[in-house]
């Protein structure tokens, strides 16, 4: 009887508890899913991209990206991977700023997003053969040095970016919006109010996906990118501070850093549209300008000493006299 009643109680006590954990963890996993569903408009040219010309690319996965190309003048370029959800549209502010310096620029759609092929968005985990296709286009142009080309990216264009420019030591220069500190913690942060219930059922998605989640990390990524120049941007109103307050702390030695007033996850050309441009241009500027080509100092030709004369003793005088 003893053992049926405790039976009952726990029955009536951890059953209600276990359904409510299942409950919030596939909640969770509901609303991560959602991260992977989200239009894919078409990129419309703009006017005053006239000098642009229409680009496709291919990854070694096989997946082919749209993008646009304007060329370089001053023989350095730039590559732009956008955030999830977006398109080569919202890196005009940026594309912007640097093709006004002189730049060349290649704007792409990553895949899965706007014109470019592929199933789904792994948030910089397959990415990365993406923004190597894109450098690989890049470097090959006449127009550029290939030594000159740096990689901006944004959020998961911005972990994409880091991971290749980490192992990629020709990535000259590396601009990281937004970034994160590993795809875990990315997936699972705003998930965190219920724990290991809520966390694990956000993961659902991504592991059914198989993305790699332990590979894409930032954190560690930019140990790798130094002593390259660097720049990290960021906006105050941002969710994830205490991580940015990591990342950023961690590259303090090394890297430049900027935290917007009031900036949430993007908009930092509205949120600061005299500084930001300003910034990104000096430091695109400082970060690949031409190489000065090594002056060697001439060398004097040897010259070869001759002992002084000797003046003639006066023995020989007089014999030379006779």
């Amino acid at each position: 009887m003893k053992r049926i009643r405790w039976g009952r109680v726990l029955g009536v006590l951890v059953l209600p508890c276990l359904l409510g954990a299942l409950a919030l963890a596939g909640r969770a996993a509901w609303r991560s899913e959602q991260y992977f569903h989200y239009p894919k408009p078409a990129a419309v040219l703009p006017e005053d991209f006239g000098s642009a010309r229409e680009v496709t690319l291919r990854t070694d996965d096989g997946v082919e990206l749209r993008g646009w190309y304007v060329p370089s003048r001053n023989k350095a370029a730039w590559v732009l991977a956008h955030g999830l959800s977006q398109t080569r549209m919202d890196s005009l502010p940026e594309a912007r700023v640097l093709r006004d310096a002189g730049y060349g620029v290649l704007l792409f759609d990553l895949r899965a997003h706007g014109q470019s092929g592929g199933e789904t968005s792994t948030w910089g985990d397959k990415e990365r053969q993406d923004v190597r296709a894109a450098l690989a286009y890049v470097r090959a142009q006449p127009d550029v040095d290939p030594a000159r080309v740096g990689a901006l990216g944004f959020s998961i264009g911005s972990a994409a970016v880091a991971e290749v420019a980490a192992k990629d030591p020709q990535v000259a220069a590396v601009v990281l919006l937004s970034p994160f500190n590993t795809l875990w913690l990315a997936a699972a942060y705003d998930f965190r109010r219920f724990g290991v219930v809520t966390q694990t059922g956000a993961l659902v998605p991504f592991w059914r996906r198989g993305i790699a989640l332990e590979e894409v990390r930032t954190i560690d990524a930019v140990e790798r990118i130094k002593p390259r120049p660097l720049f990290i941007v960021a906006g105050t109103e941002e969710s994830g501070q205490p991580l940015l307050d990591e990342l950023f702390a961690h590259v303090a030695p090394y890297a430049q850093t900027w935290r917007i007033a009031g900036a949430s996850h993007g908009n930092f050309a509205a949120a600061a549209p005299t500084e930001y441009p300003r910034r990104l241009r000096e430091f695109a500027d400082s970060a690949l300008k031409p190489v000065a080509p090594s002056v060697e100092t001439p060398v004097a030709p040897a010259v070869e000493e001759k002992a002084p004369a000797k003046k003639p003793s006066r023995r020989t005088k007089k014999a030379a006299a006779r």
